[in-house]
């Protein structure tokens, strides 16, 4: 099995029911050595991938632990462990729940945040990967089929489009859906109302992540020890280098955040200028990254805790 393989196993349109109708120069930007800054580690379950907050407290996917933990973002005390189905790996929050997809169940589940009630499961594709909460319907990347199914967070009601091979990560950027096609090296854009394919952009060798800033998508790839950055067109803006296995990234407190699977670190990107401006050591294995307004937190898998840096 390859190496990002077992990162994201830690870390023609299909017209659905009416409700869904609702090259520029690459450049390098050289890396900085790894700068050392306090970090405050909490125990999880076993093999924590997804991490996400909901406005008061920190979830964690428990990859091979087959749990939730909800965490005070405060002081990183445990508030809960919940049981949810197998291999849970990527979650989502739509205000009021959280959503897991499970990689072996082949569902997501829905769990009220205030009490980790499970309130729903929902069958989807093979090998749910990634979820994405567009502000109004849940999105969820079916590995193993090559589409993503579009869900009504109230009733479950989908719709499914078919993208490349091996979906795993999405993002939004206000008028449409970007998919990480891992084993097609693409981005398939698809118009969020109805889910109509926009197009099919080239990036690195093997990616694994994305996401947006407010003008251009980002996406790690992992073989490539780099991060894509291209315009909201699809055109390439720059290629950014980083550290070992880029597996994970987030725009969050002005920076673009990036995990290093391989060098135990995050790097931190200025988005104006794409340089690499710090680089923080966590623990092993990052694989998922959140912010609760004041700190970064990351998901480490190889140690079964998670790490809250100040930004």
């Amino acid at each position: 099995m390859k190496i990002v393989s077992f990162v994201l196993f830690l870390v023609s349109l299909v017209h659905g029911p009416i409700w869904c109708i609702v090259a520029q120069a690459q450049t390098d930007t050289t890396k900085q050595a790894v700068v050392i800054t306090k970090n405050t580690d909490f125990a999880v379950g076993r093999s924590p991938e997804g991490i996400i907050f909901d406005g008061t407290n920190i979830w964690v996917a428990n990859g091979q632990a087959d749990t939730l933990t909800k965490l005070s973002a405060t002081d990183g005390t445990t508030l809960g462990t919940f049981p949810v189905g197998s291999r849970p790996s990527s979650l989502a929050f739509d205000g009021q729940n959280i959503w897991v997809s499970n990689r072996f169940s082949n569902n997501v589940m829905k769990l009220r945040a205030s009490d980790g009630m499970l309130l729903e499961t929902i069958k989807v594709g093979r090998s749910p990967e990634a979820l994405l909460f567009d502000g109004n319907s849940i999105w969820v990347a079916n590995g193993e089929d090559g589409t993503v199914t579009k869900l009504r967070p109230t009733d479950g009601a989908n719709c499914t489009f078919t993208v490349g091979t091996r979906p795993v990560a999405m993002t939004f950027d206000g008028s449409s859906v970007w998919v990480v096609n891992n084993n097609s090296s693409n981005l398939t854009k698809l118009r969020v109302d109805d889910g109509t394919n926009l197009g099919s952009f080239a990036v690195g060798r093997e990616p694994t992540a994305i996401t947006f800033d407010g003008a251009n998508i980002w996406v790690t790839n992992f073989y490539s020890k780099s991060v894509t950055r291209i315009n909201t067109d699809g055109s390439l803006r720059d290629r950014i280098t980083v550290e070992d296995g880029p597996s994970s990234i987030a725009f969050v407190g002005g920076h673009i955040v990036v995990t290093n699977y391989g060098s135990k670190s995050i790097s931190l990107i200025e988005p104006q200028n794409g340089k690499v401006i710090k680089t923080v050591g966590v623990g092993r294995s990052p694989a998922g990254i959140t912010f609760d307004g004041a700190h970064i937190w990351v998901a480490n898998g190889g140690s079964n805790s998670v790490s809250r840096v100040a930004l």
